[in-house]
């Protein structure tokens, strides 16, 4: 990918008037919403968003290159007609400044002249299908004609087109293309209004900038087999500053969302090799062996439906499913088992089995940093604990991150984050550390977003305190023990703990007094650590049942549940249902 000159990354929000602004514009465009259901309405506004960026590329490299082509001054310079239509018709010249040329009919201009047209929802349609035509190689399937059979009135889309046809956008913004920032904050605000779902295409963006900050994407290819609206590959670009060393590879399994990341990326000035289709039963990247995989995969995925997620159709000679075997001395191991109703561990094997191998000197090894609900650091389910547990036993697990609740906004239970690994063999500036974890708890971060009563989000500071703790145990060495809030545990008090990858039992407690922590902020982490406490429970249960059966069994009482069996003449006392009788 071409070299593009660096932009100032941005900070966590829009600041001071763009903040306004971004406000304003999407309340206005949530009042020509009429008729339409919210989840759809998206469908309608981002590719008359992304109709404005391409126009307004356009137009402001037409401008520069009709201002060069009349400076005396200029390389470009010249009186001739020809050569400066030759000029201004040359696609060269545009894509060098991340423009293209638009034809005619598709130009904002032309749609701005017919906004108030009766016909202007099929004039719509026409520009989006005569860009595609232009531009296959970029564009194809990426915008459908969809404006004319919707049920979205005329004076709707008319008001759209009015909204972002504003002088605003075409004034200079710091640098800042105002366009592409106010398209970021639409997919947010719609992922927000949609609350789980949304959760499905679009990443809170300090979440994001967390896992880019710790994963340190610099060279090489990025991976992301649920990749949503593309957030993850535009972040790891910014973090580059645009240096074009990173490639970009990407699997969506649902058909809008696939086109949503593909215009983003394309906004971005971003190319990336992005498939549409099922990553769990249809690996359109089979090969793919990245540097950095980043991804943030459905949360539980299976757990409501009644065929769960489709463990059923992954085989045992699924190449995902036997790490362990490529691991293990000699290629001794088992394909590792799955959770039908849970697809969690699944994706974790997706990615481990995505990353780059360690070759020798030459290259250290991939890394992968996801989101992950909080449940699966010490889910018991045997399934699910087999898998922590033989990526832990072939040191795979690198770092644990737990995040404080509601950073993301269609729920309130603290997430965290995973980071499995292939470089912990001390080479390529890494040093050696396959026999220890670093866990990282991160539950007292992050403050309210201003204007928002109840989505958090960490800062700049707060992700720097954390991605520095991870940066020093990769290169340096262990890092200092913070009392509640890191610490390097070794493979032995991992085990002592039944596998369980909490942080909070390897880091501790600050000194501090919880009554002074609002409750609001204090309920999340009781839950997840009443989740917790409930999923020991159940395993708990399970281990004394199991015992139960076989003091049964040496007893002489096969078949005979321990809820109801009595005790018999032997003297072997065995729970009743009211009770134990001797």
């Amino acid at each position: 990918m071409a070299k593009r000159t660096a932009k100032k990354p941005k900070d966590e929000a829009p600041q001071n008037g763009t903040a306004q602004l971004m406000k304003e514009l999407w309340q206005a465009a949530v009042n020509l919403r009429g008729s339409i259901e919210p989840a759809d309405y998206k469908r309608y506004v981002l590719p008359i968003i992304f109709l404005r960026f391409l126009s307004l590329r356009y137009e402001r490299r037409r401008e520069e290159l009709e201002g060069l082509l009349a400076d005396p001054k200029s390389d470009y310079f010249t009186k001739d007609a020809k050569a400066r239509a030759r000029i201004l018709a040359d696609a060269d010249e545009y894509r060098a400044a991340g423009a293209f040329i638009v034809p005619e009919k598709s130009r904002w201009s032309y749609i701005l002249q017919h906004a108030q047209a009766d016909t202007i929802k099929s004039i719509l349609d026409d520009a989006l299908e005569l860009l595609e035509k232009t531009y296959p190689d970029k564009l194809r399937g990426l915008l459908p004609r969809i404006y004319a059979g919707s049920n979205l009135d005329r004076e709707g889309v008319t008001g759209l087109i009015n909204l972002f046809s504003k002088d605003i956008f075409k004034q200079d913004h710091g640098g800042e293309d105002l366009v592409g920032r106010v398209y970021e904050y639409f997919i947010g605000e719609f992922a927000n209004s949609e609350g789980k779902r949304g959760g499905e295409y679009f990443t809170p963006v300090s979440i994001v900038r967390t896992l880019v900050a710790m994963l340190e994407p610099t060279d090489g290819v990025v991976y992301d087999p649920c990749c949503g609206a593309g957030g993850m590959f535009v972040q790891s670009d910014v973090f580059t500053k645009h240096s074009g060393r990173l490639s970009f590879i990407g699997q969506e399994s649902k058909d809008f969302t696939y086109r949503l990341c593909r215009m983003n990326l394309f906004i971005h000035g971003i190319d990336g090799n992005i498939q549409l289709g099922s990553s769990y039963f249809n690996d359109l990247h089979a090969d793919t062996k990245a540097d950095y995989v980043i991804a943030n995969p459905p949360f539980n995925d299976g757990a409501k439906g009644e065929d769960g997620w489709g463990a059923h159709r992954i085989t045992s000679k699924d190449p995902r499913l036997d790490f362990a075997k490529r691991a293990g001395a000699n290629g001794q191991g088992q394909p590792m088992p799955l959770s039908p109703r849970n697809a969690n561990t699944m994706w974790m094997m997706h990615f481990l089995h995505h990353l780059r191998d360690p070759d020798g000197k030459k290259h250290a090894g991939g890394t992968a940093g996801f989101v992950m609900a909080t449940g699966e650091l010490s889910n018991g389910e045997v399934a699910r604990l087999e898998v922590r547990k033989t990526m832990v036993e072939h040191g795979y697990v690198d770092c644990i991150v737990q995040l404080t609740g509601q950073l993301f906004a269609n729920t309130q239970i603290p997430c965290c984050l995973w980071f499995l690994s292939k470089n912990r063999g001390g080479v390529g500036g890494f040093r050696a550390r396959k026999n220890e974890i670093l866990f990282i708890d991160g539950r007292k971060l992050g403050t309210l977003i201003p204007g928002s009563r109840k989505q958090k989000q960490l800062s700049s500071e707060e992700v720097e305190k954390i991605a520095s703790v991870y940066r020093e145990f990769k290169r340096k060495g262990t890092p200092a023990e913070v009392a509640g809030f890191c610490k390097a545990a070794t493979l032995d008090e991992i085990r002592e703990h039944n596998y369980a990858l909490t942080p909070g039992r390897y880091v501790g407690a600050a000194e501090s007094d919880d009554a002074d922590e609002p409750f609001e902020d204090r309920f999340p982490h009781l839950a997840a650590t009443l989740d917790e406490q409930f999923t020991q429970s159940a395993a708990l249960e399970k281990q004394i049942r199991a015992s139960l059966a076989e003091v049964a069994k040496a007893a002489g009482l096969d078949g005979v549940s321990p809820r109801t069996a009595y005790a018999r003449p032997n003297g072997v006392a065995v729970l009743a249902s009211k009770g134990a009788r001797r």
